[in-house]
C-alpha cells in the first residue's frame, strides 16, 4: 500500500495519509452511533428498572447487583448503569457516554500494542493502525453500536484487552500483572468472557515457561487468580440454557463462523437491517477456516519466540486462544439455541470477541515484518509486498461495507423512533408495546414505574399547573401524630400527575420525623398514591412536589389528600393554612386524637397535569 503510495507522493506524506485514514472509522462510529442510537428503555435493558425503583423507594440492596443473568454476572454493568440512572434521571441518552468510553479507550490500547510491537517510524505501522482501526469500528459490530446494553460487552472488551496489553508486553513485570488481573476481574464480573481472558493467559505463560511441564509463576498467580474469581461467580449460576447441546460438527461449524465473521463481515457486508440474522454461514465459515489455517503456520513460526517471551508471539497466542475459547463457549450455549442453529455465529455481537483471531495476525505480521524475521532481504521486501497488497485489497473492501452498513445505521434511527412513540402517557396496552419487551406484564410495569418517577422518556416532560386559590396567611398546623389533615379538590384537567404544595418549619432545627402523605379518589377504597416525606429535610416554605401516577380521565373528579406526622407537637413539620376564597374548594378537614372536625382554612394546593 506504502509503495504505490510512494510513487505519487512522498514516504512521509504517504504515512500521515494513512494514519489520518485510520482516524476516519473512528469518526464514522461516532456519526453512526449518534444517528442511530436508541434513546428510551428497551427489551432486556428494560430490567434495569427494578433497581432504579428498588433505589427511589429506598429498598435498594447492594446484592441485588450480583443476582446472575443469562450465565452472567454483570455487577460492573449494572453499577454503572445504575449509578448514571440515578445522576440523570435514567436519560439513556447520556449511557452511551460510557459506549464511547469503552470502544475508544479499547482503541487506545491497541494503537499503544502497536507502538510497542512496531515501532512508529516505519512503514509498517500506519498500516497496521488501518487493519486495527478498520476491525475495531466495524459496523460488522453494529449492534454494539446502536444499543446502550451493549456497553456490557464493549467494556468487557476494554477491560481484556487492556490486561492483554499489560501482561503481553511487559510479562515478567508483577505490577503489570497485578493491574492486569484487576482489569480481568472486572470483565469477569462485567461478562463471562473475562474467564476466558483468565484461561487464554494462563496457557500462554504456561507454553511460554522455560520447563513446560514445571508450574510457571506467573502461570500460577493466574490460576490461583481464576480459581478465586470462580468460586466467588459460579455457586448459584444456571449454567444450562438449552435442552440440546450441538453435536461435534455443529459445534465446528458455529466456531468456524463466529471467529470468520469480523473478516467476512468487512470483505461483503452481509446485513441488511439492524436485527437481520444472516442464515448462509458459507463464506464466514470459508474465512474462519483460512483465519484458522493462517494462525497455524504463524504459530510454529513463532514458537521459537514465544519460547523467549516476545511480546508479539505472546499477543498472538493469547488472543488466538482467546478468541477460539469465546467460539467454543458460546457455540456450546447457542448453536442449537434456536431455529437459527449455527446461523448464530452471524450474529452481530459476536464479533467483538471474534475478531481476536484476527487482531492477533495483524500483530505479528507487523512485528514480523519491521524486525526481518523471514529471511534474507530479497524475501522480507517480497513478503512486504505482498502483505501490502493484501491490506490495501482488504482495506478497500472494508470502506466499502463501511458504507454498505449505513442502512442498518439508518434502520435503527427510523425504529428508535417509532420505540420512542410507544412511551405514551397512561397504561393501556398498544400493539407498539411488543417492541419495548416481549412480556406485557414487564411493559406494564416499567411503563408504570417511568411515569410514577418520571424517568427516562417521562422525564422533563411539559406539565400544565393549576393552582388553589387562597386568600391571606392564617396559621401552620403541626403534622404530628396527634392529628390528620385533609382537602378534598376538584380535577380541572385530565392526566393528573403531580401535587405540590408548601411545608413550614416553626420548631426549626428541631424538626424530625416523617410526614405520610396519601390521595384517594372520593368514593374510592384503594388510594391512588402513598408515599413519605422526610420531615428534617424539609425547608422553610419551600415547595414539596408529590409524584402520582399518571390519572388518565381525571377531569372533573373529587380528589382527597390525606397528611399526617409522626412524633409530638415540638418536633413536626408544619402546613401553613389560609383564609378561604370564592371557589376556593372545601375547606381543610382535621382529625384530632379521632374527633373529626371541619375546620374553617384551606391548604395552598397545585396539580400539574402531564400532556
Amino acid at each position: 500500500m506504502t509503495g504505490r503510495l510512494s510513487s505519487v507522493v512522498s514516504p512521509k506524506v504517504g504515512y500521515w495519509l494513512l494514519v489520518a485514514l485510520s482516524a476516519v472509522p473512528a469518526v464514522y462510529l461516532l456519526f453512526a452511533v449518534q444517528y442511530s442510537a436508541i434513546t428510551v428503555p428497551f427489551w432486556d435493558h428494560t430490567e434495569l428498572i427494578h433497581w432504579i425503583a428498588d433505589w427511589r423507594e429506598g429498598n435498594f440492596h447492594v446484592s441485588s447487583l450480583w443476582a446472575p443473568h443469562n450465565h452472567t454476572r454483570p455487577l460492573v454493568y449494572r453499577l454503572v448503569m445504575l449509578m448514571n440512572a440515578v445522576a440523570t434521571d435514567w436519560d439513556v441518552r447520556s449511557e452511551y457516554i460510557y459506549l464511547y468510553l469503552s470502544i475508544y479507550g479499547t482503541f487506545a490500547c491497541f494503537v499503544w500494542l502497536a507502538r510497542r510491537l512496531i515501532g512508529e517510524a516505519n512503514a509498517v505501522f500506519p498500516v497496521t493502525l488501518l487493519s486495527v482501526s478498520l476491525i475495531l469500528f466495524s459496523p460488522v459490530g453494529h449492534n454494539n453500536h446502536w444499543w446502550s446494553m451493549m456497553f456490557q460487552l464493549d467494556a468487557t472488551n476494554f477491560f481484556i484487552a487492556l490486561s492483554f496489553l499489560l501482561v503481553f508486553t511487559r510479562p515478567e513485570i508483577w505490577s503489570c500483572h497485578v493491574v492486569a488481573a484487576v482489569s480481568c476481574w472486572l470483565a469477569a464480573f462485567t461478562l463471562t468472557n473475562g474467564f476466558f481472558a483468565f484461561v487464554a493467559i494462563i496457557i500462554t505463560f504456561q507454553l511460554s515457561a522455560t520447563k513446560f511441564t514445571r508450574p510457571d509463576r506467573f502461570a500460577v498467580f493466574w490460576v490461583i487468580n481464576l480459581l478465586v474469581a470462580s468460586a466467588c461467580y459460579l455457586p448459584g449460576m444456571q449454567m444450562e440454557s438449552s435442552s440440546t447441546h450441538p453435536s461435534a460438527l455443529e459445534l465446528l461449524e458455529f466456531s468456524l463462523t463466529y471467529l470468520g465473521a469480523p473478516l467476512g463481515g468487512l470483505l461483503w457486508f452481509p446485513y441488511r437491517s439492524m436485527f437481520q440474522l444472516p442464515m448462509s454461514i458459507a463464506v464466514n465459515l470459508i474465512c474462519g477456516s483460512i483465519l484458522l489455517v493462517t494462525c497455524a503456520a504463524l504459530s510454529l513460526d513463532a514458537l521459537p519466540r514465544l519460547r523467549k517471551r516476545h511480546p508479539a508471539a505472546m499477543v498472538l497466542f493469547g488472543f488466538a486462544g482467546f478468541a477460539m475459547l469465546s467460539a467454543v463457549a458460546t457455540g456450546w450455549a447457542r448453536a442449537t439455541f434456536d431455529e437459527y442453529g449455527v446461523a448464530n455465529g452471524n450474529a452481530s455481537r459476536y464479533t467483538i470477541f471474534g475478531s481476536y483471531l484476527l487482531l492477533g495476525q495483524v500483530y505479528y505480521v507487523g512485528a514480523a515484518l519491521v524486525q526481518g524475521w523471514w529471511g534474507e532481504q530479497a524475501h522480507s521486501i517480497l513478503a512486504r509486498r505482498v502483505v501490502f497488497v493484501l491490506a490495501g485489497f482488504f482495506a478497500c473492501a472494508a470502506f466499502v461495507s463501511y458504507g454498505r452498513a449505513w442502512r442498518v445505521y439508518a434502520d435503527a434511527h427510523e425504529f428508535n423512533r417509532s420505540l420512542a412513540q410507544t412511551y405514551v402517557w397512561g397504561l393501556d396496552p398498544v400493539p407498539e408495546d411488543r417492541f419495548i419487551h416481549p412480556r406485557p406484564e414487564a411493559v406494564a410495569y416499567l411503563k408504570r414505574q417511568l411515569q410514577l418517577l418520571e424517568l427516562g422518556p417521562y422525564g422533563n416532560r411539559a406539565y400544565v399547573k393549576a393552582q388553589s386559590p387562597v386568600g391571606s396567611f392564617s396559621k401552620p398546623v403541626y403534622l404530628s401524630a396527634a392529628r390528620t389533615v385533609r382537602q378534598r379538590f376538584v380535577a380541572t384537567d385530565d392526566g393528573l400527575k403531580r401535587l405540590s404544595l408548601k411545608f413550614v418549619t416553626p420548631n426549626g432545627k428541631a424538626t424530625t420525623g416523617v410526614v405520610r402523605w396519601q390521595l384517594s379518589e372520593v368514593g374510592s377504597q384503594e388510594p391512588l398514591a402513598r408515599g413519605d416525606v422526610e420531615a428534617g429535610g424539609a425547608r422553610d416554605w419551600a415547595t414539596m412536589t408529590l409524584r402520582l401516577p399518571y390519572v388518565v380521565a381525571s377531569r372533573g373528579r373529587t380528589y382527597e389528600l390525606a397528611l399526617s406526622g409522626t412524633g409530638e407537637d415540638s418536633t413536626a413539620l408544619g402546613l401553613p393554612l389560609y383564609e378561604p376564597v370564592e371557589s376556593s374548594g372545601q375547606p381543610v378537614l382535621l382529625s384530632d386524637d379521632g374527633d373529626a372536625q371541619h375546620g374553617r382554612f384551606v391548604m395552598e394546593l397545585t396539580t400539574e397535569y402531564a400532556k
